[in-house]
């Protein structure tokens, strides 16, 4: 049993009140919620052991599901294995079987249960499907905004041409619909949406004036004196400057003056109107205690020299800043006089009145468009779960009773991600004989983009500290992942720059890590902090031997950055691995920790980045440098080779008179032609397109009768698929290119094969599911794929990573939530902050609603209203505050080593934001400048590196090593190949080694030649048996390398006797199962029913139906495993065939023939059943041996081999976990769990 901490142990015992979890990074939090819920299910003295289907377990991610039951089923049997109570493991037991059908979901997948099941609360039609990503949902917006846009310039509604003439550019009209879909976000996720829109007009209503509204009050003030306090604080500096010498002395009176002044302001900013506020910081008069103007001080450089020079160009540098800041308070609120303030809010209003309007309008037609394709989208699950929880059936709320009956306990992970309408579906949940469970970490908060509300966290955090609170705060800061070097370096960076107003939250004792893991002192776990310096003169060209191949646009300087940062990480892993870097790894099977260190391997290395737009260059530099590199959240997904051989196939498939797809698909290796032979065909006919002069070559007298023959087979195979699509489905189609040109194949083949082939069958099921929601032909389908591109939703590739994989793994931070690795590179730390929410003409805000700017359509000129400087300003606080929450998740993902690769064009003026820092008596940094941070690289520097004044730089207790390394663009060593010049002796040498090397040429993959290419599962089903089981006779495989099942049935001829074979009576039992109804429980006289009707259509003999044991069939459907397919029989598919592309050397390992790596086997087979659920899927396979307990382990080990194989095979093809593999032996009516065994 672990060791656990108080903390942890109050986590996990403490029962019968709410409870929130602040679990800092490597705290374990997902192990206590496991050891918690396994504690609820055993019981103990006080409590009844609990039944898992009585909580709801909420996750952030589905990924995060999976990983919980998987870790929650080995905890369920080692802990049924362990009791000694009958009773106790008996319920154990049920509760393993009930894991896979757990409420342990995210809260999306929960919604959608609850629509399943009480769908006629609101009338809703059960036949919906799910859209399957944003982009679906973004077409259905297009068309719904389209429709109420041209409905409104149909009737010349004034009101709604002047709302798009507010929001329109001199480009486009798309302004309007742009806000209109922002607005939308911001609603949908509200706990009311109704509510929340009508609060966007409120913020812009007043009765007299506006400043006699809450807004004023609320809002505006507390606003102004922050700006006021802000000015002060640069007042201050002017203070200790004047300080510092009695030179500067001089300066005091000015000063002083300027303080009091302030002080005079914000002391009374309450009683002061509007307009003695602008003229007092219009003017901003100076005046002594006399009344007297406080004069300038004028001194004459002349008269100064040395130290002085500088103190006089600081205190002037001191008063530009000042004034310049009072300008921009005066021009952001103060530059109309109240009149015209109120005047201009007035035309807001209207404005938003009609925004609101138009909004309904919107969502009403979106949720029409969504219901005619009975569609729904997450959002939808959110909303119409709350509808059912709310709604009322003969005066009861049916839904919300019973599912405050059905839970004893409601467990939210990653709480502070929650938004507000999943807030108020956990609250319609709640009851007083229910509690809730919260884990999450308000510093890992990092979902602002989704609307998350990190004020829910923080409210409670809050609130259950009180000591008139009942229900209980649990802090949980030992870092169990991290060196003290990592969590000291953390601290410190944290301490300085988190605040309730900056971050949300003090980062005070409580909040920071304390280590809970010890490192040997033989390792490394010194944290390294790199930044490339450019000179600010120095030309960024760059020569072609470092360029780094890179399709997005960027300026000069930006692609010199992304060279420099990426040759500089992909080198730095060349040093760590050449050196035999050492990395402890507690997990080793080794009692003394010093015997826990091995050498670093790719994959202990992760490299983090804000986003993912350098994923591509990454791939292509360290393949290069040949660097194994993985990227588990690529973009550009149309971008990959094998996807634009696809879309370029399907193109000409729907039209072939497109020059650019048809050459991409000859020269492709679908067809495999050269540039010479595109030329060649192409001054067939100069003039024509491409497809034109493929044709003339073919009647050419003149041409090469081979690629004659080439073109012509290639055509055939063309016309085929044309007239092929004109009568099947897309995803048919693709299928169809799949299997004849053997393109899945081939790209498996290429470096990254796996994940090719992963992002074929993506296309695969984007096929299926475009046609799912009611869209159909191949030209819609493409012009469906480029509009995603147009609106820049192009999908990420699905991931194949796996966990053994040597490779080094690429991810943004966002990715990276959730993971440690032993060496994590964070890549570009001088990536700057987004701003563009905060500086966006139109900005919104949850609490604070939406802040417009006017637009005089006449003379173009925009105002910003006094809102959209409020909420501007939050927004900003917000934006920075979730970037220092994203900077804690990548410096927490590090284990034993950080190394910081940042950027800098202006060294000078980043040293001097990093200097010009004040700290308060906690060691924080102020507030401005932190709100100046442009970057990460900020944050770090200002807070470790602050007034160092060296090029290199060694922080002995933060184990910091700091360097600041000056580059010219082009000067980076990079990996390329020098051929050097040789003479013609040289040449005559080389040129004997390469004819010898000719006749001693061995073919490296010999064994594959006599090796067939096709095996069925259940030839090979022993390979896939449990590793201790693994064993496959070596007279099973035959001179072709193929395994055999061992004998063979007589042919029919040999055969005296006609009697009816065992194997027979099974193929017919599984027909009569295939072609069962699964909308109800059948009963004995259904079975015998369909039995009959097979005979009649032919299907079965009357002798082989005898055979056939109905009663066993019943008894297979009233079993839990039956009960399961009857419940989720829309999701069942039976007789599912499903291949996969083995390497040879996995399936032959037992033989004495050497095969090379890349050699592969395409194995084939069909499952009996699958069951597609949100979490993952089950397989099930049916069998007729005659099984008893005597025989059971030997069948679960003769078919065990075959499911594993199914079980692979169909995570591939469905890219989810099987999270249960059944055996269900129809003679001894058992099934049995290879999961649980």
């Amino acid at each position: 049993m672990p060791k656990w901490t108080d903390d942890q142990v109050k986590a996990i015992e403490t029962r019968g009140r709410d409870i929130l979890v602040s679990a800092a990074a490597g705290s374990g939090k997902t192990t206590i919620l496991i050891e918690r819920i396994l504690r609820e299910l055993k019981g103990d003295a006080d409590h009844d052991p609990e039944d898992i289907d009585n909580l709801l377990v909420a996750t952030f991610t589905e990924a995060a599901a999976q990983e919980m039951k998987e870790r929650l089923l080995i905890a369920l049997k080692k802990a049924a294995n362990q009791a000694t109570d009958p009773a106790i493991k008996k319920h154990l037991q049920k509760q393993i079987f009930r894991v896979p059908m757990a409420n342990i979901s995210t809260l999306h997948a929960f919604c959608l249960s609850v629509i399943k099941k009480f769908y006629y609360v609101i009338d809703l039609d059960p036949n919906f499907r799910l859209l399957s990503d944003d982009t679906e949902k973004s077409i259905i917006q297009e068309q719904a905004y389209s429709l109420v846009r041209d409905d409104y310039y149909s009737k010349n509604d004034d009101d709604f041409i002047n709302l798009t003439g507010n929001f329109t550019n001199d480009r486009s009209d798309d302004g309007l619909k742009d806000v209109i879909f922002k607005t939308y976000d911001f609603a949908i996720t509200n706990r009311d949406t109704e509510t929340w829109l009508d609060g966007l007009v409120t913020k812009y209503q007043f009765e007299d004036s506006f400043v006699t509204s809450d807004f004023y009050k609320v809002d505006f003030l507390p606003q102004i004196k922050q700006r006021l306090q802000e000015l002060q604080e640069i007042n201050d500096a002017g203070i200790d400057l004047a300080n510092e010498d009695s030179f500067a002395q001089t300066y005091m009176p000015v000063f002083k003056t300027r303080a009091s002044k302030l002080d005079d302001l914000e002391v009374n900013l309450q009683v002061m109107s509007y307009q003695d506020i602008r003229e007092d910081l219009n003017k901003f008069e100076l005046l002594d205690d006399d009344g007297k103007k406080v004069k300038k001080i004028s001194i004459k450089k002349a008269d100064l020299e040395g130290e002085n020079t500088d103190l006089m160009e600081a205190a002037k540098d001191n008063g530009t800043k000042f004034n310049a800041k009072r300008n921009k308070l005066y021009e952001d609120y103060f530059l109309k006089s109240e009149d015209e303030v109120n005047q201009s809010l007035l035309i807001a209003q209207q404005l938003i009145l009609k925004l609101v309007e138009v909004e309904r309008k919107f969502m009403q037609k979106f949720a029409d468009l969504k219901a005619s394709s009975h569609v729904l989208d997450f959002n939808d699950l959110e909303h119409k779960a709350v509808d059912i929880l709310t709604g009322e059936v003969d005066g009861h709320k049916i839904a919300q009773e019973y599912y405050q009956g059905k839970f004893d306990e409601l467990m939210i992970d990653e709480y502070q991600d929650v938004n507000e309408m999943q807030e108020r579906i956990v609250d319609l949940l709640s009851c007083e004989t229910n509690h809730r469970f919260m884990v999450g970490d308000i510093k890992q908060s990092i979902y602002g983009f989704r609307q998350a509300a990190p004020r829910l966290f923080t409210e409670k955090y809050d609130q259950f500290q009180k000591s008139d609170n009942p229900n209980e705060l649990v802090q949980l800061s030992m870092n169990f992942r991290s060196s003290s070097a990592i969590d000291k370096f953390v601290n410190q960076i944290f301490t300085r720059i988190f605040d309730k107003k900056i971050g949300d939250i003090d980062y005070d004792e409580k909040a920071q890590l304390v280590t809970g893991t010890k490192f040997p002192k033989t390792v490394d776990t010194e944290n390294e902090f790199n930044i490339y310096s450019l000179p600010k003169d120095a030309s960024t060209s760059f020569s072609n031997d470092t360029e780094i191949t890179n399709e997005t646009e960027g300026s000069q300087e930006e692609l010199t950055k992304r060279q420099t940062l990426i040759s500089a990480a992909a080198k730095r892993i060349h040093e760590l691995i050449d050196s035999g870097f050492n990395i402890y790894d507690s997990k080793m099977d080794a009692e003394d920790d010093a015997d826990k260190i091995r050498p670093l391997k790719y994959s202990d290395i992760a490299i983090l980045s804000r986003t993912r737009s350098n994923n591509t260059d990454i791939v292509s530099y360290f393949s290069k440098d040949n660097i194994p590199v993985m990227v588990t959240d690529a973009k550009n997904y149309f971008q990959t080779t094998e996807l634009q051989i696809m879309m370029a196939m399907l193109n000409i498939v729907d039209n072939p008179y497109q020059d650019i797809p048809l050459v991409a698909v000859l020269r492709s290796p679908i067809v495999g032609m050269n540039e010479e032979e595109l030329a060649e065909i192409r001054l067939a006919d100069k003039r024509n397109t491409y497809y034109t002069a493929v044709q003339a070559y073919l009647v050419s007298e003149d041409s090469d009768e081979h690629l004659q023959n080439k073109l012509k087979s290639f055509l055939l195979q063309l016309e085929n698929y044309r007239d092929f699509s004109n009568k099947n489905s897309i995803a048919r189609l693709i299928w169809k290119i799949y299997q004849e040109t053997g393109l899945l194949e081939y790209v498996s083949g290429m470096p990254g094969g796996k994940q090719r082939a992963a992002n074929l069958h993506a296309l695969y099921q984007r096929a299926n599911s475009y046609e799912e929601n009611n869209f159909k032909g191949l030209h819609q389908f493409i012009a469906f794929i480029q509009r995603m591109q147009e609106l820049d939703k192009d999908l990420s590739q699905p991931n194949s990573i796996e966990a053994n994989d040597d490779t080094v793994k690429v991810m943004t931070v966002h990715g990276s939530k959730g993971l440690e690795f032993p060496i994590v590179i964070y890549l570009d730390m001088a990536n700057g902050f987004n701003m563009l929410d905060v500086n966006s003409g139109t900005v919104f805000d949850a609490q604070k609603g939406i802040g417009i700017t006017l637009a005089d359509t006449d003379t173009r000129l925009q105002y910003r209203t006094i809102q959209r400087g409020i909420i501007s300003n939050q927004k900003k606080l917000a934006t920075i505050s979730e970037e220092m929450r994203l900077l804690y998740v990548a410096l927490t993902r590090a284990k034993q080593k950080l190394i910081m690769l940042g950027f800098t064009n202006d060294q000078e003026a980043m040293f001097k934001r990093w200097d010009d820092i004040k700290l308060d008596d906690k060691n924080l940094i102020n507030e401005s400048a932190r709100t100046k941070a442009k970057n990460f690289q900020d944050l770090v520097g200002m807070s470790t590196l602050s007034k160092i004044d060296a090029e290199e730089y060694y922080d002995k207790n933060l184990q910091l090593r700091f360097k600041l390394i000056p580059i010219q663009a082009g000067s980076l060593e990079t990996t390329n190949i020098i051929i050097p010049k040789t003479t013609p002796v040289e040449l005559n040498e080389r040129f004997k080694e390469t004819v010898n090397s000719i006749l001693d040429f061995k073919y490296q993959h010999q064994e594959a030649v006599d090796t067939t290419a096709y095996q069925s599962v259940s030839e090979i089903k022993g390979l896939f048996a449990d590793p201790d089981e693994e064993s496959m006779a070596e007279d099973l495989i035959d001179d072709k390398a193929r395994y055999n099942l061992g004998s063979f049935a007589k042919p029919q001829f040999l055969t005296k006797s006609k009697k009816i074979t065992n194997a027979e009576v099974g193929s017919a039992t599984h027909l009569v199962l295939q072609k069962m109804n699964l909308t109800k429980t059948p009963e004995l006289t259904d079975v015998e029913e369909l039995v009959q009707d097979l005979v009649n259509e032919k299907l079965l003999t009357a002798e082989l139906a005898e055979k056939i044991d109905c009663q066993s069939l019943v008894n297979f459907y009233q079993s839990e495993l039956g009960q399961i397919i009857i419940t989720n029989h829309e999701s069942v598919s039976r007789e599912f065939p499903c291949s996969i592309l083995m390497p040879a050397k996995r399936l032959f390992k037992n033989t004495a023939k050497d095969y090379s790596t890349n050699d592969k086997i395409l194995v084939h087979g069909i499952i009996d059943g699958v069951i597609e659920l949100d979490h993952g899927i089950i397989i099930f396979d049916y069998k007729t041996d005659h099984a008893t307990s005597q025989n059971l382990e030997e069948l679960k080990t003769k078919y065990s081999g075959q499911v594993n194989l199914y079980a692979e095979a169909i995570s591939v093809i469905k890219n989810k976990p099987v999270v249960g593999k059944y055996l269900y032996f129809l003679k001894m009516d058992k099934a049995v769990d290879l999961l649980a065994n």
